[in-house]
C-alpha cells in the first residue's frame, strides 16, 4: 500500500462529487434532450446560419421575419427536428492525435509539451468543453400573401464543462512530490440547463412602405417579423470546485504529507436540493449519515421533470429585405431569377429563474493527509478513507436557501444575406453572441454556404463556419427535399482544432410536410 492508493481514491471521491451531484446532464439528455441559433439539417450543412434562407415554422428561432419567404408551400408541418453540436478548446483533437494515438510513452519532456500544446504553461490556465442538443417535436406555419403565423415548441439542453491545467496534471502525474512540491491550483466547474420553449410567430410584409428601385434591384420587399415566447424551466445545476494541493515528500526529515485546500459550491434546485438538504440535516445529527442513503440523483430527475422549476418569457426580433437582382449578368445563370435577401435579427432575448427550492450547497475545508509508519496501521486506514474523503471531507457541506437562479438566453445578433438563382443558393452569415451561454460566444462567427439542388429535389449542401467557440469547421449534407416532403441531414467537423479547439454537429430535419 502506497500513497497512489490515496490518489487514486481522491480521484475518485472528486468524480463521485460530480456525479453525484448531477451535474453532467446524463439523466436528462436521456429523457428530454442550447448556442442561440436553431440548427436544421440544412442550416448546419451551410455552416450553422441561416438568417437570410431559412423558412417555415424554423424561422422562429433565427428570423421570424423569414416567415414571409415564398420558397416552398404556404403551410409547415414539421415533427421532430433534432439538433446537436458539441465542441472548445478542452476537446483538442490536434493534441490528442499527436500524442495519445501514437503509442508514444506520456512521460518526461513529452507530457509536459503535451499539457502546454493543451493548456498554455501556466497551471492556472482553463479550457473548456460545452455542448447543446435540441429538439423541436412539433412546428406549424402559415402563409397568407401579406402576413404569415407560427407556432412552434422547443426543447433544449446544454451543458458547459471547465477544468484547469492543474487538474490535467493531476490526472496525468498523479502524487508526482516533484511537481506539486508548491501549491498548484485544481479546479473544474460545470454548468447544466434544460428548458422547454413554445414560441409564436407573426410576420409581415410592409407593403404601404414603398422602397424605390435601385439601379440592379428590383421589386425590393421589406418583411419584419416577431416570435415572443412562453419559457418552462426544467432543470438546472451550478457547480464551482476550487483548490490547491501540495506535497510535501519527507526530504526534510518529517513525514510524506499531501495537502488540499478546496472550497466548492453547487447551486441546484428542486428534489436535488431537497436531497442534498435532507442529508446535511441528517450529517449534523449523526456524522455517521451517509450521503447514498439521502442523495439518488436519478430519483431526483425524474421528480423534477414533473414540473416547472422555472418560467419566463422570451423573443425573437427580424427583418429582411427581398429583392430581384436578374438584371446582373452572372456567368452561367444569366437566364435565371435571380433573388437576394439581405436579413438582420435578434435572437434568444430573455431570461429564467430557477426557485424552486433553489439552494446554494457550500464547503471550504483544508485536508491534510500524512504518512503511516507500519503496514497495519496504512491497511486499516485506506480501507475507510474511500468513505472518509465522500463524508467527511468533500460531503461535509452547509447549505442556503436561495431567491433563485438566474438563467440568461443565449442571445445572439445574425446578420445574413442570401443569393438564390435556379438550384443554386449561397449565403453568408455574421453572428456575435451577447453572452457565453452553451455553446454561444462573445468571438464574432461567420458562416458561408451553398446549396444546389439535383435534378431540383436532392440538395447538395456545403459550407464553413469561422470564429465563435471552436476552431474553423467544414459541413455538408444530402437529402431529398420534395415540395410536399422533406427527409434531410447535415453535419459538421472542425479539421484542425490546434488554435480553438474542435467542434462537431449533426441535424435530422425530422418530419417534414408541406401543403
Amino acid at each position: 500500500m502506497n500513497f497512489t492508493d490515496y490518489f487514486n481514491i481522491m480521484k475518485k471521491n472528486i468524480i463521485l462529487l460530480i456525479v453525484l451531484f448531477g451535474i453532467t446532464s446524463t439523466v436528462l439528455t436521456s429523457t428530454a434532450n442550447g448556442q442561440s441559433r436553431h440548427y436544421t439539417s440544412q442550416s448546419i450543412a451551410m455552416g450553422s446560419g441561416g438568417t437570410a434562407y431559412m423558412d417555415g415554422f424554423n424561422a422562429n428561432f433565427v428570423n421570424p421575419a423569414n416567415l414571409m419567404l415564398d420558397t416552398h408551400s404556404k403551410t409547415q408541418v414539421g415533427l421532430f427536428n433534432i439538433g446537436f453540436k458539441a465542441g472548445g478548446n478542452l476537446a483538442n483533437i490536434s493534441v490528442y492525435n499527436k500524442y495519445l494515438t501514437t503509442g508514444q510513452l506520456i512521460d518526461g519532456d513529452t507530457r509536459v509539451n503535451m499539457l502546454n500544446d493543451w493548456f498554455g504553461e501556466g497551471s492556472g490556465n482553463s479550457r473548456e468543453l460545452s455542448t447543446t442538443f435540441s429538439i423541436a417535436p412539433l412546428g406549424v406555419s402559415h402563409r397568407k400573401s401579406n402576413q404569415a403565423f407560427s407556432l412552434a415548441s422547443r426543447v433544449r439542453v446544454s451543458e458547459d464543462f471547465a477544468i484547469n491545467k492543474g487538474m490535467a496534471e493531476l490526472l496525468f502525474y498523479g502524487l508526482d512530490s516533484d511537481k506539486f512540491e508548491n501549491a498548484v491550483p485544481v479546479d473544474f466547474s460545470s454548468n447544466t440547463v434544460a428548458f422547454a420553449e413554445i414560441s409564436v410567430g407573426y410576420a409581415r410584409h410592409l407593403d404601404f412602405v414603398k422602397i424605390p428601385d435601385l439601379f440592379f434591384a428590383k421589386d425590393i420587399q421589406l418583411y419584419v417579423g416577431a416570435a415572443p415566447k412562453y419559457l418552462y424551466g426544467i432543470y438546472t445545476a451550478n457547480l464551482d470546485f476550487n483548490s490547491s494541493l501540495q506535497i510535501n515528500d519527507g526530504s526534510d526529515g518529517s513525514n510524506f504529507s499531501i495537502n488540499h485546500k478546496f472550497d466548492y459550491s453547487l447551486q441546484t434546485i428542486g428534489e436535488l436540493s431537497r436531497q442534498l438538504q435532507a442529508y446535511e440535516a441528517a450529517y449534523n445529527q449523526n456524522s455517521d449519515a451517509q450521503f447514498g442513503d439521502y442523495v439518488d440523483v436519478g430519483d431526483a430527475a425524474s421528480n423534477d421533470l414533473g414540473g416547472a422549476q422555472a418560467t419566463g418569457f422570451g423573443l425573437d426580433l427580424g427583418g429582411t429585405l427581398e429583392m430581384d437582382i436578374s438584371s446582373v449578368p452572372i456567368p452561367l445563370f444569366i437566364d435565371k431569377k435571380k433573388t437576394l435577401r439581405v436579413s438582420m435579427s435578434l435572437t434568444d432575448l430573455g431570461k429564467l429563474n430557477f426557485d424552486n427550492n433553489s439552494s446554494n450547497i457550500y464547503a471550504d475545508a483544508d485536508f491534510t493527509f500524512e504518512g503511516i509508519g507500519n503496514d497495519d496501521d496504512v491497511d486499516t486506514f485506506f480501507d475507510n478513507l474511500s468513505d472518509s474523503l465522500q463524508s467527511d471531507v468533500y460531503g461535509n457541506f452547509s447549505s442556503e436557501q436561495t431567491s433563485g437562479i438566474g438563467y440568461s438566453l443565449p442571445s445572439m445578433f445574425n446578420f445574413g444575406a442570401s443569393l438564390e438563382m435556379g438550384k443554386l443558393l449561397l449565403a453568408l452569415d455574421y453572428g456575435r453572441g451577447f453572452n457565453t451561454n452553451g455553446i454561444n460566444s462573445d468571438r464574432s462567427v461567420l458562416s458561408l454556404g451553398a446549396q444546389y439542388r439535383i435534378l431540383g429535389f436532392i440538395p447538395v449542401r456545403v459550407g464553413t463556419r469561422i470564429g465563435g467557440f471552436s476552431s474553423a469547421a467544414y459541413s455538408a449534407g444530402i437529402g431529398v427535399d420534395l415540395n410536399f416532403l422533406e427527409f434531410t441531414v447535415g453535419a459538421s467537423n472542425v479539421a484542425n482544432s490546434s488554435n480553438y479547439g474542435t467542434a462537431a454537429g449533426v441535424a435530422w430535419s425530422g418530419l417534414l410536410i408541406r401543403f
